[in-house]
């Protein structure tokens, strides 16, 4: 009965929905900086020091809660809608980064978004039930093997720039491939199952 309760009317939880409002406060100020010194030639630092670390707290803070929600909305939906669910929503917001790359691509074609945060997200959310089932220790291997994987030479080609493996050559204005991205999601289902999920049975 609990369960079909929390499924009729879902808790929010105001510190995350706080984090996310500082996050696209965070993005606005970030991208508003970049289109002064892209367009109007301001003399603003914005791809080292602080302005950098600003611009990837943003985006660690995104993917975290990428995770956490996740963690949150899959503990609320039936199992037999998980995939249908996850599959929709991971497809909307791929299909809005894919509308970023047309964009970019013609005002630029050289360094137009060919796999960026949203592109992330979309096939994150699409690959997270996979890992839904794990064991949270079980999860832990995997974020860090994310992590090393980076290190591993591979061919470079085109095909491998979602994957975090793009060619010599590669240029672009936005780039959050799969590898090491997606382990900072994973982290974020970590916290997501032992700060909510766990929380939530304890209190039960």
């Amino acid at each position: 009965m609990s369960i079909l309760l929390r499924l009729a009317s879902p808790k929010r939880y105001p510190e995350l929905d706080v984090l996310r409002s500082l996050a696209i406060i965070g993005m606005i100020i970030y991208h508003g900086a970049y289109d002064l010194v892209s367009f109007y030639a301001w003399n603003i630092d914005i791809f080292t020091g602080p302005w950098k670390l600003f611009e990837r707290s943003i985006a660690l803070t995104f993917l975290l809660l990428v995770g956490i929600s996740f963690a949150i909305s899959y503990q609320r939906t039936t199992k037999e809608r998980v995939w249908l669910k996850f599959l929709r929503r991971g497809l909307v917001v791929f299909g809005c980064g894919m509308l970023v790359s047309i964009a970019t691509y013609l005002v630029d074609p050289v360094t137009y978004v060919r796999f960026g945060i949203l592109h992330l997200i979309g096939v994150s959310l699409m690959l997270l039930p996979l890992f839904a089932r794990w064991n949270t220790p079980h999860l832990i291997p995997v974020i860090f093997a994310f992590f090393l994987s980076v290190n591993i030479p591979l061919h470079h080609t085109d095909l491998l720039i979602p994957f975090g493996f793009p060619p010599t050559s590669f240029q672009t204005v936005d780039y959050f491939p799969l590898v090491p991205w997606f382990g900072i999601i994973l982290i974020g289902l970590m916290i997501g199952r032992i700060f909510y999920i766990q929380h939530v049975k304890w209190r039960t």
